[in-house]
């Protein structure tokens, strides 16, 4: 039996019913199954990249981990209220790069990458995300960058070609150096 072939009113109440991971599963199944995902209201989903990728829906967190390597199956750890250790344990079935899973959660879900913080995530990673955030068009709401990142030459390029959409947050050890809002930026001393 195919899902596809269901009333789009059943189809909808199912794939609310169904929980990040598992839509994401799905999407991977088919292209036709991954242009339905949006149906489960994905787009209020809070998507935050940090030292994991983190999906967030009312009190639950979904902590996908970034790999370094390709592998055929990610790890989810899922939590409550940010609460440790994991309440359960879930896989993601994706052999590309940890990045590529990043742009196709937000271009399946329809939303935007809520927050990046780069406090604690390794440069490498962060520049990686930025690249790709840059050369996909994604939008994100805010991104934190530790003054020392800002100075390197080649992530400074790619800042200026995101698609922020809040705030650019650049921060020195405990203070705010410089806010970005909408294109005005305000200093801080």
């Amino acid at each position: 039996m195919k899902i596809i072939s269901f009333p789009m009113r059943i189809i909808k109440d199912v794939l609310k019913n169904l929980d990040p991971i598992d839509l994401i599963n799905l999407s991977l199944a088919s292209k036709k199954m991954g242009h339905l995902i949006p149906l489960a209201d994905t787009h209020h989903f809070r998507v935050d990249l940090e030292h994991f990728l983190i999906i967030s829906i009312n009190e639950k967190q979904y902590n996908i981990q970034l790999l370094k390597n390709v592998s055929s199956r990610v790890t989810v750890m899922i939590t409550i209220d940010n609460a440790w250790p994991a309440r359960e344990w879930l896989h993601i079935y994706w052999n590309k790069k940890w990045t590529e899973l990043l742009v196709h959660i937000l271009q399946v879900f329809k939303c935007p990458l809520t927050t990046v913080n780069s406090k604690s995530m390794p440069n490498s990673k962060l520049i990686e995300a930025m690249l790709i955030l840059s050369a996909e068009q994604c939008e994100s709401k805010k991104i934190y960058i530790h003054q020392d990142l800002q100075k390197k030459k080649s992530l400074k390029n790619i800042i200026e070609n995101l698609n922020i959409t809040e705030r650019l947050i650049i921060t020195r050890i405990g203070t705010i150096t410089r806010t970005v809002i909408g294109g005005v930026s305000s200093q801080r001393r």
